[in-house]
């Protein structure tokens, strides 16, 4: 299962992330946020503090062309530096 799941960016800004996670979402694309630092989200709503995180942006292989269409046609397509052109 773990092999069938492929980042499609990282990137470190959660807010950039998360709308790409949106606009993926509303043309039917399930994508998974993961971060190397989860408690950051946490103290970021709780202390005001801007502590460091990656966000890879994940989802099925077999989405992986649709979604960079999709994310190249919105705007963000030059977030996508490891994808196929």
């Amino acid at each position: 299962m773990a092999d069938e799941i492929v980042v499609l960016a990282n990137l470190e800004d959660r807010i950039l992330a998360e709308n790409i996670q949106r606009i993926l979402e509303e043309n039917g694309i399930h994508a998974l946020l993961q971060s190397d630092n989860p408690a950051s989200s946490a103290l970021n709503i709780y202390m005001g503090s801007v502590s460091h995180e990656n966000i890879s942006i994940k989802l099925h292989k077999d989405a992986y062309k649709k979604a960079t269409e999709i994310i190249r046609n919105s705007g963000f397509g030059d977030l996508l530096e490891d994808c196929d052109n």
